[in-house]
């Protein structure tokens, strides 16, 4: 079998999707061709091995829609001639009509891997412009898309109307190995010591873009409104729309700054020893179609704190491995209630959440299931 990604470009910097397509690649064996930003491409590498760059034009207004330029997408279409499958990554941009087009006129399969894409909050944001796109170019692409691959229940439950002949794979992306990683009990000493966290306090870990989606702030003020006066928040994370002066400025606001420690981003072993200062991973974002940062906490035996927008807490409720959020308004609550649980009690809750990461995140586990549907999808086999 002959597979190839269409997606747009994927750098360290994108996070989720960037570690998630580039499974796909080594799990289907698959070419790539990345969809890119003339502009971004030159200031960051792509993660992919050996991609086929289709670079937008340079005018603003078709550069906003990833445009492409004309002479670039000679050697794409000769991937798409000789192709028997294309997994297609992420929506609203031209990728999508590009290869609906292709798959007409060269007769391969194609499935959908939104990454969120299609969830209700995106589809809020910009409604007029993404109305236009899904009436002028991407309903054919809608109308003949094989399958829809979600990372989630969850997460395919929202999408599902957008396509509902599709078939369906539900399969939550892996994690590296290094990511089942035992706690470092010298690095979490040291950490907190350096940021002045006493040994007996709850602290929470925010990992993540600091992005109006992912509520830096507002998990500012559920700390502090919380009557876990101990509490420390650690928070990792580039700025995205909300810089680190703004986090600590709203700490200061609301007179926790000396519990809220705003780290900035931080990689590899330096993002794990953050990870070791901490009891729990605390999560109020908007929309999480997976979300890496938590499957690498829960990986790390740390129990979870989710809001509803976490897709992952259909796959979790049952396994009382944190507390899954019925509401935003729930936080404070939920930080109260860690930070009252025995630390023993804590910790059987995150040997739980380590369960479930070991059971379902390895990539032999991941490998397995989307090569076996991408063999359905090719020969019209239908999932016994």
């Amino acid at each position: 079998m002959i597979s190839t990604i269409v997606t747009l470009g994927c750098y360290q910097s994108t996070g989720g999707p960037s570690r998630s397509i580039r499974a796909f690649q080594r799990a289907l064996g698959a070419r790539v061709i990345a969809w890119v930003d003339a502009r971004e491409v030159q200031t960051e590498e792509l993660v992919f091995d050996q991609p086929t760059v289709v670079r937008s034009a340079a005018m603003p207004v078709l550069r906003t829609v990833l445009y492409p330029r004309q002479q670039d997408l000679f050697p794409a279409e000769e991937l798409m001639a000789t192709s028997n499958l294309v997994s297609c990554h992420l929506f609203w941009r031209w990728h999508i009509p590009w290869l609906a087009a292709m798959a007409r006129k060269y007769g391969f399969p194609f499935w959908l891997a939104p990454h969120g894409g299609l969830d209700p909050y995106v589809l809020s944001q910009s409604k007029a412009v993404k109305a236009l796109f899904a009436n002028a170019v991407a309903r054919p692409f809608l109308k003949h898309v094989s399958a829809l691959v979600c990372s989630t229940q969850g997460e395919f439950d929202k999408a599902r109307s957008f396509a509902p002949h599709a078939r369906r794979c539900v399969t939550p992306w892996p994690l590296e190995p290094q990511d089942f990683r035992t706690q470092d009990a010298t690095a979490r000493a040291a950490v907190r010591q350096q940021l002045g966290i006493p040994e007996d306090s709850l602290c929470l870990l925010f990992l993540g873009r600091l992005h109006p989606m992912k509520r830096p702030l507002e998990t500012i003020s559920a700390l502090a409104q919380s009557q876990a006066s101990r509490a420390h928040l650690i928070m990792v994370g580039n700025p995205y729309g909300i810089t680190t002066t703004q986090c600590e400025v709203h700490a200061r606001r609301m007179g926790v700054d000396d519990r809220v420690h705003v780290i900035g981003p931080a990689f590899g072993s330096t993002k794990w020893e953050y990870m070791d200062a901490c009891d729990a991973y605390v999560s109020l974002s908007h929309r999480e179609n997976f979300n890496f940062s938590a499957a690498e906490a829960m990986a790390s035996g740390l129990p979870v704190i989710l809001s509803p927008g976490n897709d992952l807490t259909f796959e979790l409720a049952s396994r009382n491995c944190g507390w899954m959020l019925p509401t935003i308004d729930a936080a404070e609550e939920a930080i109260e209630a860690a930070a009252s649980l025995p630390a023993d009690q804590l910790a059987e809750k995150g040997a739980r959440a380590r369960q479930w990461a070991v059971e379902s995140l390895q990539f032999e586990t991941f490998q397995k299931r989307i090569s076996s549907f991408a063999e359905m999808v090719t020969t019209g086999l239908r999932p016994s």
